[in-house]
Protein backbone atom coordinates (compact mmCIF):
# COMPACT_ATOMS: atom_id res chain seq x y z
CA UNK A 1 0.00 0.00 0.00
CA UNK A 2 1.44 3.57 -1.08
CA UNK A 3 1.07 6.37 1.01
CA UNK A 4 1.87 10.00 1.05
CA UNK A 5 2.27 12.04 4.21
CA UNK A 6 2.65 16.08 4.31
CA UNK A 7 5.94 16.60 5.97
CA UNK A 8 5.77 20.78 5.17
CA UNK A 9 3.40 22.71 4.21
CA UNK A 10 -0.73 23.33 4.81
CA UNK A 11 -2.18 20.22 6.45
CA UNK A 12 0.87 19.14 7.92
CA UNK A 13 1.14 15.35 9.13
CA UNK A 14 -2.21 14.61 6.75
CA UNK A 15 -1.52 10.86 5.48
CA UNK A 16 -3.11 10.05 2.39
CA UNK A 17 -3.52 6.40 0.69
CA UNK A 18 -3.07 6.08 -3.25
CA UNK A 19 -5.53 3.72 -4.92
CA UNK A 20 -4.94 1.91 -8.17
CA UNK A 21 -4.90 3.88 -10.95
CA UNK A 22 -4.33 7.40 -11.36
CA UNK A 23 -3.89 9.58 -7.85
CA UNK A 24 -3.93 13.45 -8.35
CA UNK A 25 -2.29 15.84 -6.69
CA UNK A 26 -3.36 19.76 -6.17
CA UNK A 27 -5.52 22.62 -4.91
CA UNK A 28 -8.98 21.22 -7.18
CA UNK A 29 -11.50 19.64 -4.78
CA UNK A 30 -11.33 16.92 -7.22
CA UNK A 31 -8.06 15.76 -6.72
CA UNK A 32 -6.95 12.56 -4.53
CA UNK A 33 -4.22 14.43 -2.17
CA UNK A 34 -5.93 17.79 -1.96
CA UNK A 35 -3.38 20.91 -1.22
CA UNK A 36 -4.41 23.89 -0.32
CA UNK A 37 -1.41 26.12 -1.03
CA UNK A 38 -1.34 28.83 -3.27
CA UNK A 39 1.66 27.85 -5.18
CA UNK A 40 0.23 24.51 -6.11
CA UNK A 41 -1.94 24.07 -9.43
CA UNK A 42 -5.30 22.95 -9.59
CA UNK A 43 -3.94 19.67 -11.00
CA UNK A 44 -0.28 19.77 -9.98
CA UNK A 45 0.90 16.31 -10.46
CA UNK A 46 -0.32 12.80 -10.62
CA UNK A 47 0.60 9.15 -9.34
CA UNK A 48 -0.16 6.07 -11.39
CA UNK A 49 0.27 3.34 -9.20
CA UNK A 50 0.07 0.09 -11.15
CA UNK A 51 1.96 -3.03 -11.65
CA UNK A 52 3.17 -2.86 -8.03
CA UNK A 53 4.74 0.75 -8.75
CA UNK A 54 4.26 4.24 -8.51
CA UNK A 55 5.06 6.55 -11.51
CA UNK A 56 5.08 10.30 -10.62
CA UNK A 57 4.29 12.66 -13.64
CA UNK A 58 4.85 16.57 -13.45
CA UNK A 59 1.79 18.65 -14.92
CA UNK A 60 2.31 21.97 -13.62
CA UNK A 61 4.22 24.57 -14.79
CA UNK A 62 5.55 25.40 -11.02
CA UNK A 63 7.24 22.15 -11.47
CA UNK A 64 7.39 19.39 -9.42
CA UNK A 65 10.71 17.87 -7.52
CA UNK A 66 11.92 14.46 -6.30
CA UNK A 67 14.19 14.85 -3.52
CA UNK A 68 15.45 17.85 -5.42
CA UNK A 69 15.77 16.65 -9.05
CA UNK A 70 13.32 18.24 -11.03
CA UNK A 71 10.64 15.67 -12.48
CA UNK A 72 11.15 15.04 -16.03
CA UNK A 73 8.62 12.66 -17.40
CA UNK A 74 7.14 9.42 -15.21
CA UNK A 75 9.87 9.07 -12.66
CA UNK A 76 9.42 5.80 -10.51
CA UNK A 77 8.90 6.42 -6.58
CA UNK A 78 10.87 4.81 -4.38
CA UNK A 79 9.82 4.70 -0.28
CA UNK A 80 10.79 7.35 1.57
CA UNK A 81 11.47 10.07 -1.01
CA UNK A 82 10.31 13.59 -0.46
CA UNK A 83 8.02 15.36 -3.70
CA UNK A 84 7.88 18.81 -3.33
CA UNK A 85 5.40 21.34 -4.55
CA UNK A 86 5.22 24.72 -5.59
CA UNK A 87 7.92 26.56 -3.00
CA UNK A 88 6.20 25.63 0.74
CA UNK A 89 4.69 21.81 0.15
CA UNK A 90 6.92 18.83 0.34
CA UNK A 91 4.92 15.21 0.48
CA UNK A 92 6.61 12.04 1.74
CA UNK A 93 6.16 9.33 -0.22
CA UNK A 94 6.06 5.69 1.41
CA UNK A 95 4.49 1.87 0.91
CA UNK A 96 4.82 -1.50 2.16
CA UNK A 97 5.94 -3.21 -1.54
CA UNK A 98 5.97 -6.81 -0.02
CA UNK A 99 2.28 -5.93 0.63
CA UNK A 100 1.62 -4.12 -2.24
CA UNK A 101 2.97 -7.13 -4.01
CA UNK A 102 1.04 -10.24 -2.23
CA UNK A 103 -1.66 -8.02 -2.72
CA UNK A 104 -1.79 -7.85 -6.73
CA UNK A 105 -0.28 -11.66 -7.74
CA UNK A 106 -1.47 -13.59 -5.03
CA UNK A 107 0.38 -15.78 -2.27
CA UNK A 108 2.60 -18.35 -3.48
CA UNK A 109 5.74 -16.60 -5.96
CA UNK A 110 8.86 -16.52 -6.17
CA UNK A 111 10.11 -13.40 -4.66
CA UNK A 112 13.27 -13.26 -6.97
CA UNK A 113 10.62 -13.39 -10.01
CA UNK A 114 8.42 -11.01 -8.28
CA UNK A 115 10.89 -8.90 -7.71
CA UNK A 116 12.23 -9.19 -11.39
CA UNK A 117 9.18 -8.59 -12.85
CA UNK A 118 8.48 -5.01 -10.90
CA UNK A 119 11.82 -3.93 -11.64
CA UNK A 120 11.28 -4.55 -15.72
CA UNK A 121 7.74 -2.88 -15.49
CA UNK A 122 9.49 -0.16 -13.07
CA UNK A 123 12.19 0.18 -15.77
CA UNK A 124 9.51 0.52 -18.44
CA UNK A 125 7.34 2.72 -17.07
CA UNK A 126 10.32 4.93 -16.14
CA UNK A 127 11.69 4.91 -20.44
CA UNK A 128 7.97 5.43 -21.52
CA UNK A 129 7.50 9.10 -22.67
CA UNK A 130 3.74 10.53 -23.49
CA UNK A 131 2.86 12.06 -26.73
CA UNK A 132 0.83 14.42 -24.49
CA UNK A 133 3.81 14.84 -21.84
CA UNK A 134 4.91 18.76 -23.12
CA UNK A 135 1.24 19.49 -23.87
CA UNK A 136 0.69 18.71 -19.77
CA UNK A 137 3.61 20.72 -18.97
CA UNK A 138 2.09 24.14 -20.65
CA UNK A 139 -0.76 24.30 -19.14
CA UNK A 140 -2.69 27.19 -18.03
CA UNK A 141 -0.89 29.71 -15.32
CA UNK A 142 -4.18 28.94 -12.80
CA UNK A 143 -3.37 25.66 -12.77
CA UNK A 144 -7.23 24.70 -14.86
CA UNK A 145 -5.00 21.85 -17.42
CA UNK A 146 -6.94 20.25 -19.70
CA UNK A 147 -4.30 17.41 -21.06
CA UNK A 148 -4.38 14.13 -23.05
CA UNK A 149 -2.70 11.19 -21.80
CA UNK A 150 -2.08 8.19 -22.94
CA UNK A 151 -2.43 5.17 -20.86
CA UNK A 152 -0.29 2.39 -21.86
CA UNK A 153 -1.44 -1.17 -21.19
CA UNK A 154 -0.97 -2.66 -17.48
CA UNK A 155 1.82 -5.16 -18.53
CA UNK A 156 0.80 -8.23 -16.64
CA UNK A 157 -2.28 -7.75 -18.10
CA UNK A 158 -3.31 -10.12 -20.91
CA UNK A 159 -4.24 -8.46 -24.12
CA UNK A 160 -7.26 -9.66 -26.05
CA UNK A 161 -6.79 -10.26 -29.59
CA UNK A 162 -8.00 -6.92 -31.94
CA UNK A 163 -7.58 -4.91 -28.87
CA UNK A 164 -7.15 -1.44 -29.59
CA UNK A 165 -4.77 1.43 -27.47
CA UNK A 166 -7.41 4.69 -26.97
CA UNK A 167 -6.12 7.84 -26.06
CA UNK A 168 -7.94 8.89 -23.03
CA UNK A 169 -8.98 12.89 -22.30
CA UNK A 170 -8.90 14.16 -18.75
CA UNK A 171 -12.25 14.89 -17.41
CA UNK A 172 -12.55 19.29 -16.52
CA UNK A 173 -13.01 19.78 -12.52
CA UNK A 174 -16.52 21.66 -11.58
CA UNK A 175 -13.86 24.64 -10.49
CA UNK A 176 -12.27 24.75 -14.28
CA UNK A 177 -16.04 24.12 -15.83
CA UNK A 178 -17.43 27.06 -13.54
CA UNK A 179 -14.21 29.53 -14.88
CA UNK A 180 -14.91 29.04 -18.13
CA UNK A 181 -18.60 29.92 -17.88
CA UNK A 182 -17.85 32.81 -16.40
CA UNK A 183 -15.24 33.83 -18.76
CA UNK A 184 -17.90 32.91 -21.64
CA UNK A 185 -20.46 35.10 -20.13
CA UNK A 186 -17.78 37.97 -19.59
CA UNK A 187 -17.60 37.74 -23.46
CA UNK A 188 -20.92 37.69 -24.56
CA UNK A 189 -21.18 40.35 -22.01
CA UNK A 190 -18.69 42.59 -23.65
CA UNK A 191 -19.92 41.61 -27.16
CA UNK A 192 -23.26 42.63 -26.15
CA UNK A 193 -21.61 46.36 -25.10
CA UNK A 194 -19.61 46.57 -27.98
CA UNK A 195 -22.94 46.44 -29.68
CA UNK A 196 -25.00 48.86 -28.25
CA UNK A 197 -22.49 51.37 -27.98
CA UNK A 198 -22.01 50.87 -31.98
CA UNK A 199 -26.14 51.47 -31.95
CA UNK A 200 -26.34 54.52 -29.89
CA UNK A 201 -23.16 55.69 -31.68
CA UNK A 202 -25.11 55.24 -34.94
CA UNK A 203 -28.54 56.87 -33.72
CA UNK A 204 -26.89 59.70 -32.40
CA UNK A 205 -24.60 60.54 -35.59
CA UNK A 206 -28.42 60.17 -37.80
CA UNK A 207 -29.95 62.37 -35.59
CA UNK A 208 -27.69 64.85 -35.84
CA UNK A 209 -26.45 64.60 -39.63
CA UNK A 210 -29.70 63.23 -40.78
CA UNK A 211 -31.11 65.62 -43.75
CA UNK A 212 -33.19 68.73 -42.24
CA UNK A 213 -36.54 69.51 -44.09
CA UNK A 214 -36.25 72.66 -45.81
CA UNK A 215 -38.41 75.65 -44.20
CA UNK A 216 -41.15 76.17 -46.24
CA UNK A 217 -41.02 78.79 -48.89
CA UNK A 218 -43.09 81.77 -47.63
CA UNK A 219 -41.10 84.01 -50.51
CA UNK A 220 -40.41 82.86 -53.66
CA UNK A 221 -37.34 84.47 -54.14
CA UNK A 222 -34.33 85.30 -57.71
CA UNK A 223 -32.95 81.94 -58.82
CA UNK A 224 -29.98 81.36 -56.89
CA UNK A 225 -26.72 78.66 -57.79
CA UNK A 226 -25.82 76.21 -54.46
CA UNK A 227 -23.39 79.17 -52.92
CA UNK A 228 -26.43 81.39 -53.08
CA UNK A 229 -25.61 83.61 -55.50
CA UNK A 230 -28.36 85.08 -57.96
CA UNK A 231 -28.74 83.92 -61.18
CA UNK A 232 -29.14 86.12 -64.20
CA UNK A 233 -30.15 85.89 -67.58
CA UNK A 234 -30.30 88.39 -70.06
CA UNK A 235 -32.27 88.96 -73.34
CA UNK A 236 -31.27 91.44 -75.70
CA UNK A 237 -34.42 94.24 -76.96
CA UNK A 238 -35.65 93.78 -80.71
CA UNK A 239 -34.34 97.61 -81.04
CA UNK A 240 -30.91 96.53 -79.81
CA UNK A 241 -29.16 95.12 -76.56
CA UNK A 242 -26.46 96.74 -74.58
CA UNK A 243 -23.67 95.92 -76.41
CA UNK A 244 -25.64 98.48 -79.63
CA UNK A 245 -26.27 101.23 -77.07
CA UNK A 246 -29.59 99.82 -76.32
CA UNK A 247 -30.90 97.62 -73.39
CA UNK A 248 -31.35 94.16 -72.36
CA UNK A 249 -34.41 92.32 -70.14
CA UNK A 250 -32.76 90.73 -66.76
CA UNK A 251 -34.83 87.42 -65.88
CA UNK A 252 -34.15 84.86 -63.84
CA UNK A 253 -31.35 82.34 -65.34
CA UNK A 254 -32.79 78.74 -63.91
CA UNK A 255 -32.78 77.42 -67.58
CA UNK A 256 -36.19 77.05 -67.58
CA UNK A 257 -37.10 80.22 -69.67
CA UNK A 258 -37.92 80.40 -73.58
CA UNK A 259 -38.61 83.03 -75.39
CA UNK A 260 -41.53 84.06 -78.17
CA UNK A 261 -41.89 87.12 -80.24
CA UNK A 262 -44.80 89.09 -80.00
CA UNK A 263 -45.54 92.31 -82.14
CA UNK A 264 -42.96 94.84 -81.50
CA UNK A 265 -41.38 92.49 -78.28
CA UNK A 266 -41.27 89.44 -77.26
CA UNK A 267 -42.51 87.07 -73.77
CA UNK A 268 -40.18 84.72 -72.00
CA UNK A 269 -42.21 81.78 -70.42
CA UNK A 270 -40.35 79.49 -67.60
CA UNK A 271 -41.04 78.59 -64.04
CA UNK A 272 -39.55 80.06 -60.68
CA UNK A 273 -39.58 78.72 -56.93
CA UNK A 274 -37.74 76.53 -55.12
CA UNK A 275 -38.96 73.47 -56.82
CA UNK A 276 -39.67 75.43 -60.35
CA UNK A 277 -43.06 75.19 -59.91
CA UNK A 278 -44.48 78.33 -59.79
CA UNK A 279 -44.85 79.56 -64.03
CA UNK A 280 -43.96 83.49 -64.38
CA UNK A 281 -43.69 85.70 -67.68
CA UNK A 282 -41.63 88.21 -68.71
CA UNK A 283 -43.36 90.51 -71.33
CA UNK A 284 -41.44 93.38 -73.17
CA UNK A 285 -43.12 95.98 -75.47
CA UNK A 286 -41.91 98.38 -77.34
CA UNK A 287 -43.60 101.48 -79.48
CA UNK A 288 -42.36 104.23 -81.47
CA UNK A 289 -45.33 107.18 -81.82
CA UNK A 290 -43.92 110.54 -82.00
CA UNK A 291 -47.21 111.67 -79.90
CA UNK A 292 -45.45 110.50 -77.05
CA UNK A 293 -43.33 113.12 -77.31
CA UNK A 294 -46.07 115.50 -76.10
CA UNK A 295 -47.35 113.39 -73.41
CA UNK A 296 -46.81 114.09 -69.70
CA UNK A 297 -44.90 111.20 -68.01
CA UNK A 298 -48.57 110.48 -65.86
CA UNK A 299 -50.61 111.15 -69.56
CA UNK A 300 -48.12 108.69 -71.10
CA UNK A 301 -48.64 106.05 -68.03
CA UNK A 302 -52.41 106.45 -68.30
CA UNK A 303 -52.41 106.24 -72.23
CA UNK A 304 -50.65 102.88 -71.94
CA UNK A 305 -53.52 101.43 -69.58
CA UNK A 306 -56.40 102.57 -71.97
CA UNK A 307 -54.57 100.46 -74.93
CA UNK A 308 -53.96 97.55 -73.05
CA UNK A 309 -57.48 97.39 -71.35
CA UNK A 310 -58.49 97.67 -75.09
CA UNK A 311 -56.44 95.18 -76.35
CA UNK A 312 -58.94 92.22 -74.65
CA UNK A 313 -58.94 90.56 -71.67
CA UNK A 314 -60.21 91.38 -68.37
CA UNK A 315 -57.42 94.12 -67.03
CA UNK A 316 -57.61 95.29 -63.23
CA UNK A 317 -55.02 98.21 -62.61
CA UNK A 318 -53.48 99.77 -59.45
CA UNK A 319 -53.28 103.39 -59.19
CA UNK A 320 -49.75 104.30 -60.98
CA UNK A 321 -46.90 104.72 -57.86
CA UNK A 322 -46.16 108.13 -57.14
CA UNK A 323 -42.47 107.10 -56.17
CA UNK A 324 -40.04 108.17 -58.65
CA UNK A 325 -37.84 104.87 -59.52
CA UNK A 326 -34.69 104.83 -61.95
CA UNK A 327 -32.98 102.37 -64.25
CA UNK A 328 -29.50 102.99 -64.90
CA UNK A 329 -26.22 103.28 -62.99
CA UNK A 330 -25.74 107.30 -63.88
CA UNK A 331 -28.50 109.84 -64.62
CA UNK A 332 -30.52 107.43 -64.39
CA UNK A 333 -33.76 106.58 -66.68
CA UNK A 334 -36.89 106.86 -64.81
CA UNK A 335 -39.94 104.93 -64.85
CA UNK A 336 -43.51 104.28 -63.65
CA UNK A 337 -44.53 101.20 -62.09
CA UNK A 338 -48.08 99.87 -61.83
CA UNK A 339 -49.77 96.29 -60.62
CA UNK A 340 -52.43 95.14 -62.40
CA UNK A 341 -54.15 91.60 -62.41
CA UNK A 342 -55.50 89.78 -65.60
CA UNK A 343 -57.35 87.04 -67.01
CA UNK A 344 -56.11 85.34 -70.27
CA UNK A 345 -54.79 82.14 -70.38
CA UNK A 346 -55.35 81.71 -66.41
CA UNK A 347 -55.41 84.04 -63.75
CA UNK A 348 -52.41 86.27 -63.48
CA UNK A 349 -51.34 89.52 -61.00
CA UNK A 350 -48.87 91.63 -62.85
CA UNK A 351 -46.11 94.46 -62.22
CA UNK A 352 -45.66 96.74 -65.30
CA UNK A 353 -42.35 99.27 -65.00
CA UNK A 354 -43.50 102.10 -68.27
CA UNK A 355 -40.40 104.21 -69.46
CA UNK A 356 -40.77 106.83 -71.67
CA UNK A 357 -37.69 107.29 -73.76
CA UNK A 358 -37.97 110.30 -75.96
CA UNK A 359 -40.84 109.19 -79.10
CA UNK A 360 -40.73 105.57 -77.51
CA UNK A 361 -42.48 103.77 -74.97
CA UNK A 362 -41.15 100.90 -73.05
CA UNK A 363 -43.02 98.18 -71.28
CA UNK A 364 -41.46 95.53 -68.89
CA UNK A 365 -44.12 93.30 -67.55
CA UNK A 366 -43.19 90.46 -65.15
CA UNK A 367 -46.49 88.46 -64.28
CA UNK A 368 -47.07 85.24 -62.16
CA UNK A 369 -50.48 82.98 -61.08
CA UNK A 370 -53.02 85.52 -59.24
CA UNK A 371 -52.29 82.25 -56.15
CA UNK A 372 -48.88 83.35 -55.60
CA UNK A 373 -49.29 87.25 -55.33
CA UNK A 374 -48.26 87.24 -51.90
CA UNK A 375 -45.04 85.52 -52.14
CA UNK A 376 -43.38 86.23 -55.56
CA UNK A 377 -44.64 90.10 -55.48
CA UNK A 378 -41.20 90.94 -54.03
CA UNK A 379 -39.50 89.23 -56.47
CA UNK A 380 -41.35 90.88 -59.72
CA UNK A 381 -40.37 94.39 -57.98
CA UNK A 382 -37.09 93.76 -59.05
CA UNK A 383 -35.58 96.04 -62.11
CA UNK A 384 -35.46 94.29 -65.11
CA UNK A 385 -34.39 96.40 -67.50
CA UNK A 386 -30.78 96.89 -67.49
CA UNK A 387 -29.50 100.17 -69.62
CA UNK A 388 -26.29 100.30 -71.81
CA UNK A 389 -24.36 103.97 -71.02
CA UNK A 390 -25.42 105.44 -74.49
CA UNK A 391 -29.54 104.55 -73.98
CA UNK A 392 -28.87 106.21 -70.35
CA UNK A 393 -27.03 109.48 -71.52
CA UNK A 394 -29.42 109.89 -74.48
CA UNK A 395 -32.72 109.41 -72.48
CA UNK A 396 -34.65 112.67 -72.53
CA UNK A 397 -38.57 113.67 -71.38
CA UNK A 398 -41.41 115.71 -72.50
CA UNK A 399 -40.63 119.03 -71.58
CA UNK A 400 -43.67 121.37 -71.62
CA UNK A 401 -41.36 124.66 -71.47
CA UNK A 402 -40.27 124.91 -75.57
CA UNK A 403 -37.13 127.85 -76.44
CA UNK A 404 -38.98 130.96 -78.06
CA UNK A 405 -36.10 131.21 -80.38
CA UNK A 406 -35.58 129.30 -83.21
CA UNK A 407 -34.04 126.10 -82.56
CA UNK A 408 -30.66 126.56 -84.58
CA UNK A 409 -29.83 129.22 -82.55
CA UNK A 410 -30.22 127.50 -79.04
CA UNK A 411 -28.93 124.87 -79.78
CA UNK A 412 -25.46 126.72 -81.07
CA UNK A 413 -25.68 128.86 -77.86
CA UNK A 414 -25.78 126.09 -75.74
CA UNK A 415 -22.60 123.99 -77.48
CA UNK A 416 -20.85 127.26 -76.82
CA UNK A 417 -21.97 126.69 -72.87
CA UNK A 418 -20.91 123.36 -73.08
CA UNK A 419 -17.34 124.25 -73.68
CA UNK A 420 -16.52 125.52 -70.38
CA UNK A 421 -16.85 124.08 -67.00
CA UNK A 422 -19.99 125.54 -65.84
CA UNK A 423 -21.69 123.18 -63.47
CA UNK A 424 -24.08 125.93 -62.19
CA UNK A 425 -25.61 125.91 -65.52
CA UNK A 426 -26.04 122.41 -66.26
CA UNK A 427 -29.60 121.87 -64.82
CA UNK A 428 -30.82 124.99 -67.45
CA UNK A 429 -28.68 123.60 -70.46
CA UNK A 430 -30.24 120.45 -69.91
CA UNK A 431 -33.61 122.01 -69.81
CA UNK A 432 -33.38 123.60 -72.94
CA UNK A 433 -32.15 120.36 -74.66
CA UNK A 434 -35.18 118.59 -73.56
CA UNK A 435 -37.50 121.43 -74.76
CA UNK A 436 -35.68 121.82 -78.29
CA UNK A 437 -36.17 117.79 -78.31
CA UNK A 438 -39.82 118.01 -77.27
CA UNK A 439 -40.81 120.85 -79.92
CA UNK A 440 -38.40 119.23 -82.75
CA UNK A 441 -39.75 115.52 -82.16
CA UNK A 442 -43.51 116.89 -82.49
CA UNK A 443 -42.25 119.26 -86.27
CA UNK A 444 -40.49 116.14 -87.26
CA UNK A 445 -37.28 118.37 -87.25
CA UNK A 446 -34.69 115.33 -87.40
CA UNK A 447 -31.83 116.65 -87.78
CA UNK A 448 -32.63 119.28 -84.95
CA UNK A 449 -33.26 116.26 -83.21
CA UNK A 450 -30.29 114.44 -83.68
CA UNK A 451 -28.06 117.91 -82.29
CA UNK A 452 -29.67 118.13 -79.23
CA UNK A 453 -29.30 114.59 -78.77
CA UNK A 454 -25.39 114.62 -79.40
CA UNK A 455 -25.23 117.89 -77.17
CA UNK A 456 -27.08 116.16 -74.22
CA UNK A 457 -24.92 113.19 -74.64
CA UNK A 458 -21.94 115.14 -74.28
CA UNK A 459 -23.82 117.23 -71.32
CA UNK A 460 -24.50 113.91 -68.96
CA UNK A 461 -20.70 112.77 -70.29
CA UNK A 462 -19.81 115.99 -68.47
CA UNK A 463 -21.92 115.17 -65.32
CA UNK A 464 -20.55 111.65 -65.16
CA UNK A 465 -16.98 112.79 -64.64
CA UNK A 466 -17.42 116.13 -62.35
CA UNK A 467 -19.93 114.12 -60.23
CA UNK A 468 -17.20 111.22 -59.47
CA UNK A 469 -14.50 113.49 -58.66
CA UNK A 470 -16.87 115.15 -56.42
CA UNK A 471 -17.75 111.82 -54.88
CA UNK A 472 -13.57 110.99 -54.54
CA UNK A 473 -13.13 114.54 -52.67
CA UNK A 474 -15.82 113.65 -50.42
CA UNK A 475 -14.63 110.23 -49.02
CA UNK A 476 -11.17 111.24 -48.98
CA UNK A 477 -12.20 114.79 -46.97
CA UNK A 478 -13.98 112.36 -44.42
CA UNK A 479 -11.27 109.90 -44.26
CA UNK A 480 -8.82 112.76 -43.18
CA UNK A 481 -11.33 113.54 -40.55
CA UNK A 482 -12.33 117.00 -42.54
CA UNK A 483 -15.88 117.46 -41.90
CA UNK A 484 -16.66 121.00 -43.08
CA UNK A 485 -14.74 120.41 -45.93
CA UNK A 486 -16.48 117.37 -46.54
CA UNK A 487 -19.75 119.20 -45.89
CA UNK A 488 -19.16 121.58 -48.45
CA UNK A 489 -18.34 119.60 -51.09
CA UNK A 490 -21.57 118.20 -50.45
CA UNK A 491 -23.94 121.61 -50.75
CA UNK A 492 -22.18 122.46 -53.69
CA UNK A 493 -23.11 118.85 -55.27
CA UNK A 494 -26.73 119.57 -54.33
CA UNK A 495 -26.54 122.47 -55.69
CA UNK A 496 -25.42 121.48 -58.90
CA UNK A 497 -27.69 118.64 -59.14
CA UNK A 498 -30.83 119.93 -58.28
CA UNK A 499 -33.27 118.16 -61.43
CA UNK A 500 -35.63 115.41 -59.92
CA UNK A 501 -35.41 113.98 -63.05
CA UNK A 502 -32.12 112.79 -62.55
CA UNK A 503 -30.88 110.24 -60.61
CA UNK A 504 -27.84 111.97 -58.91
CA UNK A 505 -30.11 113.99 -57.22
CA UNK A 506 -31.31 111.53 -54.87
CA UNK A 507 -27.85 109.98 -54.47
CA UNK A 508 -26.29 113.31 -53.35
CA UNK A 509 -28.72 113.89 -50.83
CA UNK A 510 -27.46 110.48 -49.13
CA UNK A 511 -23.88 112.17 -48.38
CA UNK A 512 -24.31 112.30 -44.65
CA UNK A 513 -21.10 114.37 -42.73
CA UNK A 514 -21.11 112.99 -38.78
Amino acid sequence: MFRLTVEKGEAAGKVYELKPGENTIGRSRSAAVHIASPDVSGVHARIRVAGGAALLENLSQFGTSVNGAPASGEVALADGQRIALGKSTVLRFSGDVAADSEAATGPGPEPAADAGERTVAATMAATRAPATQAAARAGDTDGLEMTAAFVPPDPDAEEEEGATHAMQTRGATPEEIELLRAAEQKRARKKVMILAAVAVATLIMATVFRPKPLPPENEIEWARDERGEYLDDFMPAISGGVKDGGYDVMFPGNKSFKKSVVGGGFVLEGRVGRKLDVPMRVVLQEEHDTRLAGMSRAAMVDDWIAQVSASGGRWNFDRPSPVIAFFGKRNGVPYTRVTYVRDGGGSWFGMASVVRHGRRRITVCAEVPVTERVRAESMLATKMLIASEGFEYAHWEHNPVTPAFPENEVLAQIGKELERIAPATWVALENQLTGVLTKASLAANESCVEEARRLLVKLRERQTLWFNSQQLAFDAALMQGSNSRALKIAEFTKAVFSNMEDQRYFTVRKWKVY
